[in-house]
């Protein structure tokens, strides 16, 4: 299986503002206040895996890890395209040492926000676009490792529609559910390669383009 060590050259955290004395930092997003809304300025965005992840994704699936190499996050408001709504050139990832942090945008200008836009490409070093690694079980309750490792350029787009008021903050939530994506895949078809299921080839075709359908508004933050 081949070592992710390339990809966490470009890995960024996106950490959690300071938080101020009195105010309770939520595990899932920015720093809350009293009145429950976030108490750090500007606008924030969330990451949450359901199913979670590292889990079972489903009855026969459970993914180990899923790492996504983020060229650019983007998030557009009334003013289109801005440099203080955008992230370039970070991992996104799910696995056993924890989940992405909060993207912040604490300068974000005032406006209503209606897209969101992600753009995964393949990093120096040989680092793929995104990769996946997982168990599959099969009719006779056998558990193999898989991966999936793709070296494409994939384009998402999420709409949404949040405004962030003046001298105000507000949270946009993204949620991934890998679900359909994985149940597209054929396992039982894969011949495997010292021991792991190795996913390429004409899969991968359906399989990107549920993948990017994957990643929704995640309406439970409204």
């Amino acid at each position: 299986m081949r070592s992710l060590g390339a990809l966490l050259v470009f890995a960024a955290c996106h950490s959690g503002g300071p938080v101020s004395p009195g105010v309770d930092a939520s595990p899932d997003g920015p720093p809350i206040g009293t009145d429950g809304q976030p108490s750090a300025l500007g606008l924030w965005i969330t990451w949450r895996a359901d199913p979670a992840l590292p889990g079972e994704v489903t009855d026969k699936i459970a993914v180990t890890d899923a790492t996504f190499q983020m060229d650019r996050l983007q998030v557009l408001g009334d003013a289109g395209t801005d440099a203080r709504t955008t992230h370039s050139k970070y991992l996104l990832a799910w696995d056993g040492q924890g989940k992405p942090a909060e993207e912040q945008f604490p300068n974000a200008p005032v406006g209503v926000y209606s897209k969101i836009l992600a753009v995964m490409m393949p990093g120096s070093l040989g680092a793929n676009s995104y990769e996946i690694h997982g168990t599959w079980t099969d009719s006779g309750l056998q558990a193999m490792p898989f991966e999936i490792r793709d070296h494409v350029t994939l384009s998402l787009s999420i709409d949404c529609d949040k405004e962030l008021p003046a001298a105000g903050s507000a949270t946009v939530g993204i949620k991934v559910d890998l679900r359909d994506a994985l149940n597209s895949i054929k396992f039982e078809e894969i011949v495997p390669v010292n021991g792991t299921l190795e996913v390429d080839g004409p899969q991968l075709i359906p399989f990107r383009d549920r993948l990017k359908k994957a990643f929704k508004l995640d309406e439970d933050e409204d």
